[in-house]
């Protein structure tokens, strides 16, 4: 039997290659009866995230509706300046 990777399965690698601190897991949606991935990152959480045939969304918590942020490829997160 062969496993599909499909929209679930390739934003779960991708969180785990760019975010490995941050815990995912793919869950079925009993309701829908489609996978969604499970983000969790230290006590925040656990929030779906879904396909919706066009773009990844957040299914639950405070931004449900809207689209996680992008990954920014190439360009590093602002450091804070050195204390003195």
């Amino acid at each position: 039997m062969r496993d599909i990777f499909g929209p679930a399965e390739v934003l779960h690698a991708a969180v785990r290659r760019r975010a490995p601190q941050v815990a995912v897991a793919i869950v079925l949606d009993e309701e829908e009866g489609l996978r969604r991935v499970s983000v969790t990152y230290r006590d925040v959480g656990p929030y779906l995230v879904g396909w919706d045939g066009t773009a990844y969304e957040w299914r639950t918590g405070p931004a449900a509706g809207s689209p996680p942020p992008r990954a920014r490829p190439g360009r590093a997160p602002p450091r804070a300046p050195p204390r003195r």
